[in-house]
């Protein structure tokens, strides 16, 4: 954790693709989530992979903007 806090403060570690902050979960700040955005899969682990040594787990989730929900909502009726 100390090396992970000091990559962050020195800004050893590329942040461009993290839409905005982390945050934290009240009960247990060692866990937090965060918004990536990449084009896709392959660019999110080449951005994510220097980030991945300092958590013990990782949950991904992939995302579509509002627009995509309502046209594939759309399409369904």
């Amino acid at each position: 954790m100390p090396e992970f806090g000091t990559k962050l403060q020195k800004g050893e570690l590329d942040r461009s693709c993290i839409r905005g902050e982390t945050y934290c979960v009240k009960e247990d700040p060692s866990v937090g989530y965060s918004i990536w955005e990449a084009v896709n899969r392959d660019e999110f682990e080449k951005a994510f992979n220097p980030w991945r040594k300092y958590y013990e787990n990782v949950e991904i989730t992939e995302t579509i903007s509002p627009d995509e929900a309502f046209k594939l909502l759309f399409a369904k009726i």
